[in-house]
């Protein structure tokens, strides 16, 4: 088994221990090696003698590392502690069990691994190569140091011969050790027994011939540049770049960027942290296998967690940030029947009965107006959701100006969330007419007692917003616990969401076509019906006005609320 530590001088019959110095040691102990003589011509003696060798190198470099240390922590004591330099020595390398603190590589890293070594082993010939040629002043002292060109032509040329034996027999044993102390100071690591560990010892084998032959070159005068050190991963084949260029380009809200982030840990933790150019459909499956046992993680969200970052992919494909020569996400969300399926929750609409139930709580009853309720929001939010179908972050946006006269019809001017999300555009808007019910419970009033405020004030001041600037993301929770407890219904599907849901239904048994409730709700209306309208296809007001006429909810009792009987 081949030493690194072991070695001979042209000028001796005795083995040494033959170790170079630290870069950063080597201004103090001024040498650049360290030679300790084993005192022995026998090569099996001379193993048994490197340990005590290697302590006494030890010993030797002791006080230069310890006053190196002390320089280093006084230089960044004014650095926060977490950037101070901290002994940061590697772990071993282990054939079978990860070492923490490294990389596990794949067959892709092979040739930047390769490349790193032939170019540390290059930069090294540098560094020495000019030490052979200096004469020490005192000729009398340095003729046993001397160093002999031929006998170091004599050591490549023996080395050259010993690595293309190993290639001619397919045998890399005397690699092994480079390899593995490789690995180890890159902070890299690779099974032994696997496929890739294989190739990289026959890779650097080659690697090892390659720099002897530049090495005798150099010998001779020819000295070619040393190559640049390049990273060992492409730093643009990684889901951070992936996802960097993807905020860059599409500027994502605060939200979403918060949320594709968690889904990118999401992926590197389920089936590690791999450059794009590896992942295949098998790694998408296993992590949407991971996702379902592992997360509890629902079909359906399966898919939005898919739709988030298939973009990433496609969008380094398209930079050139990775080799990648299709997406792997693309074509792997589940069919919309298992989805179905294996929904746990369905989101139901509310009965008459549970309806008068909401109505007939604290806040309708004793005036209650708690405050993750968003006060005044408390009592009209939960109206407004069954007599409008519109979505609750779209009603808590309402301000003063949003109450409008169309035709002579009262109605809400309310944001489009849907359409601007996916626009891009905030300035989405459509008229809902207002139910008669909200009328004669006393909506208008309630506006204009905001009016003084001016159009642009919140009908809804009281709302908590959240940090993505969401109104009604407070409200929606608050609610949807409200609704357990003091209100009593227990069943999960039913939350401020339903009453979306009971608009379409009641709207169905009133004869309203789904057309007109897609419109109401602000469902994108069918392409080949209706008209252009601020750039989107609407249907006719008309036809609003009268679904909105007919939208009845028999059997809800509101006469007990204040103002009702109104008209």
């Amino acid at each position: 088994m081949k030493h690194p530590y072991l070695t001979t001088r042209a000028d001796s019959t005795h083995y040494y221990f033959r170790r170079k110095v630290p870069l950063e040691l080597r201004a103090q102990l001024q040498k650049t090696e360290i030679w300790v003589s084993l005192e022995t011509p026998c090569r099996t003696e001379a193993i048994t003698r490197l340990p005590m060798a290697a302590l006494e190198y030890e010993r030797l470099v002791a006080p230069a590392r310890a006053a190196a240390a002390s320089a280093a922590m006084a230089a960044d004591a004014w650095l926060p502690h977490g950037m101070r330099a901290v002994d940061d020595e590697p772990h071993p390398y282990h054939p079978t069990v990860q070492p923490p603190g490294t990389t596990r590589l794949h067959a892709l890293h092979i040739p930047r691994l390769v490349e790193r070594y032939t170019v540390n082993a290059l930069a090294n010939d540098d560094e020495v190569r000019p030490t052979y040629f200096e004469k020490e002043s005192d000729e009398a002292e340095a003729d046993k140091d001397d160093y002999d060109d031929e006998a170091h032509r004599t050591l490549l040329l023996e080395a050259r011969k010993q690595l293309r034996r190993a290639r001619a027999s397919d045998d890399f044993s005397d690699v092994r050790e480079a390899v593995e102390e490789h690995l180890t100071w890159e902070r890299a690591w690779l099974p032994a027994a696997s496929a890739e560990f294989a190739t990289l010892l026959k890779a650097i084998a080659d690697a090892q011939l390659a720099v002897v032959e530049e090495e005798l070159r150099r010998l001779e005068g020819d000295v070619s540049e040393t190559p640049e050190l390049i990273p060992l991963v492409d730093e643009n084949d990684t889901w951070e770049a992936a996802l960097k260029c993807w905020k860059e380009e599409r500027m994502p809200s605060p939200k979403t960027v918060n949320d594709v982030t968690r889904q990118v840990q999401r992926v590197k933790s389920h089936v590690g942290d791999l450059p794009l150019s590896v992942l295949t459909p098998d790694h998408v499956e296993r992590f949407k296998t991971l996702c379902l046992e592992k997360d509890d993680v629902e079909h359906g969200r399966v898919n939005t967690i898919l739709s988030l970052l298939s973009p990433l992919i496609t969008l380094a494909m398209r930079r050139k940030l990775t080799k990648l020569a299709s997406n792997p996400f693309s074509g792997m969300k589940y069919p919309a029947k298992v989805v179905e399926l294996n929904r746990a929750t369905v989101r139901t609409a509310f009965t008459m009965d549970q309806l008068n139930q909401v109505f007939s709580c604290p806040v309708y009853t004793q005036g209650h107006r708690p405050g993750k309720g968003g006060g005044e929001a408390a009592y009209w939010l939960p109206l407004l959701g069954p007599h409008t179908g519109a979505r609750v972050e779209d009603l808590c946006r309402l301000t003063v100006a949003d109450v409008v006269q169309r035709e002579s019809v009262w109605c809400l001017h309310l944001h489009d969330s849907k359409r601007e999300a996916r626009t891009g555009n905030r300035t989405v808007m459509r008229h809902v007419p207002v139910h008669r019910n909200l009328l004669r419970l006393g909506w208008l009033d309630y506006v204009e007692s905001h009016r003084p405020a001016g159009g642009s004030a919140w009908l809804f001041p009281d709302l908590a917003t959240n940090q993505y600037g969401k109104r009604s993301a407070v409200f929606s929770t608050w609610f949807n616990a409200y609704l357990r407890s003091p209100i009593g219904i227990e069943d999960p599907a039913l939350v401020y969401h339903s009453f979306r849901h009971t608009f379409q239904t009641c709207g169905e048994l009133a004869g309203i076509s789904g057309q007109v409730i897609d419109e109401l709700i602000g469902h994108a209306p069918d392409s080949r019906y209706g008209k252009k309208e601020d750039g989107f296809k609407r249907l006719p007001f008309a036809l609003l006005i009268e679904a909105m006429e007919k939208l009845d909810f028999p059997g809800l009792k509101l006469g007990h609320l204040p103002y009702a009987g109104r008209t």
